[in-house]
């Protein structure tokens, strides 16, 4: 089997595009015929529902509209009891006591009229619809019972992990790890120098780790956090009295005036980024940075016009650059010089050994198309053997997939979420590697042997147990006084029998409400005080330890017996109540303080 991708973009069009969509669709039809469920029952209770749910919006219309008779019937025979009352009282001529009693009357019979319609016909006809309708909505609640129990059989068999299986199955070149080991860690740090020290503002929400062609990777979603400013506003509305002289007299005129402060304060803010790191030794020496160029938003005609104008100012760049003693010097390639824009490059020969004509001419391909991918929405740091891409496309949720997500009652709404999910998540996830892929070196260099040691402090890296830990949720772990989001950094206590025991430490802020006070001169020419309102956020931390347990490979067993024998296992040894355990993909935890 060929083991190379030679054209991102259009294999991905013509190729595994299609291909997971179809694995994406077989695989479910197989979860179909393994869950035994009976579709077609399904499909008809869900009719009902929906019949149910269309009668049951005609009866909320009805409702409405006899309700709105009523009221305006009922404000009728009111408007007409006041105004007869204060006819009465005003009568004093017999012309108007005609009219007047007559008036009153008419009214009085179509009064008569409308509390006889009332009480003998809508009263008891808006009894009748809001029995009809709480029986609709019992109804309704029986069926989707019905249709959860019917559909129990396929949720139950959904996990978290089946994105990656067939991820793994369509583009098999790009391997994925069953979980982010310390083995591999310790690969990526020793053999191509992945900074080793954990960064105190971010927390891992997602990592899935693995290797191309032995180059080995991870995949990830981080909670940021960055302490900023925030501004805060205050303002008061004075007024005050002057006097002007109009035609010999002396005339007071009131003015008004708002006065407004500003303050700065440090404010904590949050964000999630999502990032590949890969490690290659092609170019080992080799370091640049690159910020997208948004190509993808322009026309050809534009993008011309943007490298004629930048080509000129790159050019005066390598002139100063060469007088200077340096080496930076433009590519012939003006359009992939301009766009891919990575001017701060330290050795120009590595630079054109990884960045082929051909690498050039993919990644040109990549950064500006439309509609197959995502165009050029990613920056590229490349620090000597580490690759760093951060592509806009990964924000939000489309990582974060989890079995839950393609929960449902409904058949057809199960399989439209659980296919749309799967697909939406391989295009992310092969376009976030496409930069790695459009560079031939990179697939075509293997690394070199590396001896791994005989023990390490915990079966998996602190990727995983922050990922654990966020999964866990805040509230289990946080600062009782904590009022932010916090970020949630771990420590190895131990680890042994597949359980790595693990300190969490949670970071966040106590805000307490503060007012400063701030002069200024105002129109009247006295000094005013304008109060601000504005919080402080001050640290505080919890410390909890955790134990996470790692389900052994599953095998040629079904997941979820594994699981559930695994489960029961540790339940029976450590005496623990079903309350205690958290589930969460390989990983059982609990947390102990």
């Amino acid at each position: 089997m060929d083991d190379h991708i030679y054209d991102p973009l259009m294999e991905y069009k013509n190729k595994y595009g299609p291909n997971h969509k179809k694995n994406v669709e077989e695989y479910f039809d197989e979860l179909v015929l393994k869950s035994n469920i009976n579709v077609e029952e399904n499909k008809e209770t869900i009719k009902k529902i929906k019949t149910l749910n269309h009668k049951k919006e005609t009866t909320k219309r009805q409702i409405s509209k006899y309700n709105t008779f009523r009221i305006l019937m009922i404000l009728f025979i009111v408007i007409v009891l006041l105004i007869s009352i204060k006819l009465l009282a005003d009568i004093t001529a017999t012309t108007s006591m005609a009219l007047d009693v007559g008036f009153i009357a008419v009214s009085s019979l179509i009064s008569v009229l409308f509390i006889f319609l009332i009480f003998k016909k809508i009263n008891p006809l808006l009894k009748k619809l809001k029995t009809d309708s709480d029986f609709i909505k019992n109804e309704i609640s029986e069926l989707i019972n019905l249709a959860k129990s019917q559909m129990k059989p396929l949720n139950d068999l959904f996990t978290d992990e089946m994105g990656i299986e067939l991820f793994k199955k369509t583009i098999p070149l790009i391997n994925l790890d069953r979980m982010f080991d310390s083995k591999r860690y310790d690969y990526l740090v020793n053999k191509f120098g992945l900074d080793d020290v954990p960064e105190l503002d971010r927390s891992t929400l997602f990592v899935k780790s693995g290797d191309i062609n032995g180059n080995p990777f991870y995949i990830a979603n981080d909670l940021v956090h960055t302490l900023g400013t925030k501004a805060y506003t205050g303002s008061i509305i004075i007024s005050w009295v002057t006097y002007t002289t109009v035609n010999g007299k002396r005339v007071a005129q009131t003015r008004t005036q708002t006065l407004t402060e500003t303050i700065l304060k440090p404010y904590p803010y949050y964000n999630e980024q999502a990032y590949l790191v890969y490690g290659n030794e092609a170019a080992p020496d080799l370091k640049f940075t690159r910020d997208d160029s948004n190509a993808e938003n322009m026309d050809q005609k534009q993008i011309d016009k943007h490298v004629k104008r930048e080509e000129k100012i790159l050019r005066k760049k390598a002139e100063k650059d060469i007088k200077k003693g340096g080496n930076f010097t433009t590519l012939a390639n003006s359009e992939f010089e301009v766009l891919f824009n990575a001017t701060d490059r330290n050795n120009e020969v590595q630079f054109r050994l990884l960045f082929t004509p051909l690498a050039q001419k993919q990644l040109l391909e990549l950064m500006k198309e439309k509609t197959i991918g995502y165009g050029d929405n990613f920056d590229f740091i490349k620090n000597k053997k580490i690759n760093i891409i951060t592509p806009e496309h990964l924000n939000g949720d489309v990582l974060n997939v989890n079995a839950s997500e393609y929960y449902d009652y409904d058949f057809t709404l199960i399989k439209s979420k659980f296919i749309d999910t799967n697909v939406l998540f391989f295009k992310a996830v092969y376009f976030t590697f496409a930069p790695i892929l459009a560079i031939p070196l990179y697939q075509q260099q293997k690394p070199h042997e590396y001896i791994y040691k005989d023990l390490y402090d915990s079966y998996v890296s602190f990727y995983e147990h922050e990922i654990v830990a966020n999964k866990l949720g805040e509230s289990n772990l946080r600062h009782p006084e904590s009022n932010t989001r916090n970020i949630l950094k771990t420590s190895i206590v131990s680890s042994k029998n597949n359980t790595d025991k693990v300190k969490v430490t949670a970071f966040g802020y106590k805000a307490i409400n503060r007012t400063e006070f701030r002069t200024r001169l105002g129109g009247d020419g006295r000094m005013h005080t304008i109060p601000i309102h504005w919080v402080e956020y001050l640290p505080v931390t919890q410390e909890s330890v955790i134990d996470i347990n790692i389900v052994e490979d599953k095998e040629n067993k079904d997941y979820k017996d594994h699981l559930n024998n695994f489960i029961n296992k540790l339940k029976n040894n450590e005496k623990l109540d079903e309350n205690e355990l958290f589930y969460l993909g390989n990983f059982i935890a609990r947390i102990i303080k």
